[in-house]
């Protein structure tokens, strides 16, 4: 079967959530009597389902293991009241993700899942969660088992990268200037290539890590959470290209944020900053690229 992949962006939704263990060994049950459970919550607390179900595992199964897996169900607008979060209701804004549906049973469902990875691992998006399984037509639908069909959709966000049409002195003296421009000095500078053939005696091509710091918005997520000291500066890498272009990626501060170090935060001033912080980035690799290009449509002709 071959999957087509596209990126969309979803509505907002109210969903009913219902967090319940699966086990690896006994899946098909566990998963019917999860969805059983959420069907049954959403008659009790008067929510009428106004989409299709879904699963996100929030963790890998093996053999004899389990995972905890989220329940969803879209259901009708409702007040987010006190009890909302006691209920599991919350409310979802627009969100980018990568999907691909999988028609028939779920034995060969994980070649829909490497199809999705691979894609998204050679775009220029990166995921930013868990996958989650949509039963556009789940089983209490189906007549045959060739009549299901599952949406897979993984959260992505567009990478922080760019390939620039400049050697590579040229793009960095472009890069930092655009980076002052949206209030980042560079604090750590660090000549990968030069360290190399110094400390090791090898050979590479041009490398170059920036450590890019906004000091208004580095204040300010101090100030939220000390923490975040741990994910300061944002490095920007600048390598050089085979093909007499430049490519620069920069870390993406609202992957780090939602990273390891801090996954148990929620403070939403820091979440605002990496935000404010990841467009800034952004618009900064955008105002190079395009400089660049100018420069290169106006370069003579030297033939």
């Amino acid at each position: 079967m071959s999957y087509r992949v596209a990126v969309t962006e979803s509505s907002p939704t109210t969903l009913l959530e219902l967090r319940r263990t699966v086990r690896a060994a006994h899946a098909g049950d566990d998963i019917d009597a999860g969805m059983r459970a959420l069907y049954e919550l959403a008659a009790r607390t008067g929510l009428a389902p106004a989409g299709p179900p879904s699963t996100t595992y929030l963790g890998m199964f093996g053999p004899d293991a389990t995972t905890e897996v989220d329940f969803g169900l879209p259901v009708t607008d409702a007040i987010l009241d006190g009890t909302a979060e006691r209920i599991g209701l919350r409310h979802l804004e627009p969100t980018l993700f990568a999907s691909t549906r999988h028609r028939g049973d779920y034995r060969c469902i994980g070649d829909a899942y490497r199809a999705l990875d691979d894609w998204i691992s050679s775009s220029n998006y990166q995921p930013i969660g868990p996958s989650t399984e949509v039963y556009l037509v789940a089983p209490d639908a189906a007549v045959r088992p060739s009549d299901l069909v599952t949406e897979i959709r993984r959260p992505v966000t567009a990478a922080l990268a760019v390939r620039l049409p400049a050697l590579f002195a040229d793009a960095v003296l472009e890069l930092r200037k655009a980076l002052a421009e949206k209030g980042f000095g560079i604090i750590t500078e660090i000549d990968v290539r030069a360290t190399m053939r110094m400390k090791l005696g090898v050979q590479m091509d041009e490398y170059l890590i920036l450590g890019a710091c906004n000091p208004v918005l580095a204040h300010r997520a101090l100030t939220a959470d000390p923490r975040v000291g741990l994910l300061l500066p944002c490095n920007v890498v600048v390598r050089a290209a085979d093909d007499d272009t430049t490519l620069v990626e920069a870390a993406d501060p609202e992957l780090l944020v939602r990273g390891a170090v801090l996954h148990r935060t929620d403070e939403p001033e820091l979440h605002a900053v990496a935000r404010d912080a990841r467009e800034r980035l952004a618009a900064a690799l955008e105002t190079a690229g395009k400089r660049l290009e100018i420069v290169e449509k106006r370069a003579p002709d030297t033939r």
